[in-house]
């Protein structure tokens, strides 16, 4: 019996750390028959990048998710900390540091963080010590005359070591269902709140 080449060795490991560090299991992105809050697209630009794109209808305006959203991005559990370096207007350079399991440990990243308020917020790696390349957006769109919100959420990452472009492409997805659907969860949760609070006409 032919044994595993080292690299293919790496490749597995790699893959196994980087589950383990989305807080995913193998079976959870293996699991079938799950309804998912989202809808997930796989893109590839003209620079050959790959994106992850995720998108969810909220029951809840705009104003409400943008909150939201801000809310859930200080809770991410991948952060051990997340600080404000500088801030004019609606740019901020912003010093993070993700937690990681171990083999990777943690990385701290320099990040861009640009808002067009209500409406978007663009991010983008500027320097970190562990990752390559890691940028994305979150866009609202609001529907049914702003009653409810579409809210996508996309990102392009390279962690700079070797992984299976479909098993990264996989894990990512889970990443941004589940970062959608708290955000679902916190802002249908307030605006039921809201809807109860106010008086009947």
């Amino acid at each position: 019996m032919q044994k595993n080449s080292p690299k293919a060795a790496t490749v597995f490991a790699t893959t196994l750390v980087l589950l383990a560090s989305m807080g995913l299991s193998v079976q959870s992105v293996q699991a079938k028959g799950k309804t998912e809050v989202s809808q997930v697209s796989y893109i590839k630009d003209q620079d050959k990048k790959n994106w992850v794109q995720a998108k969810v209808i909220i029951d809840a305006p705009p104003s409400i998710v943008w909150d939201t959203v801000h809310d859930e991005r200080k809770k991410d559990p991948d952060l051990a900390y997340s600080k404000v370096l500088s801030q004019k207007d609606n740019h901020a350079i912003l010093e993070q540091k993700f937690q990681l399991i171990p083999v990777f440990g943690t990385s701290v990243c320099k990040m861009s963080n640009d808002e067009i308020p209500g409406k978007r917020i663009d991010y983008k790696l500027l320097h970190s010590d562990r990752f390559k390349a890691m940028e994305g957006s979150w866009v609202l769109n609001p529907v049914d005359n702003g009653k409810k919100t579409e809210l996508v959420l996309s990102t392009h990452l390279d962690l700079g070591i070797p992984a299976p472009e479909g098993m990264m492409n996989n894990v990512t997805g889970k990443k941004l269902q589940r970062r959608l659907g708290n955000v679902k969860k916190m802002a249908e949760r307030i605006q039921s709140q809201v809807a109860a609070s106010e008086p009947i006409q």
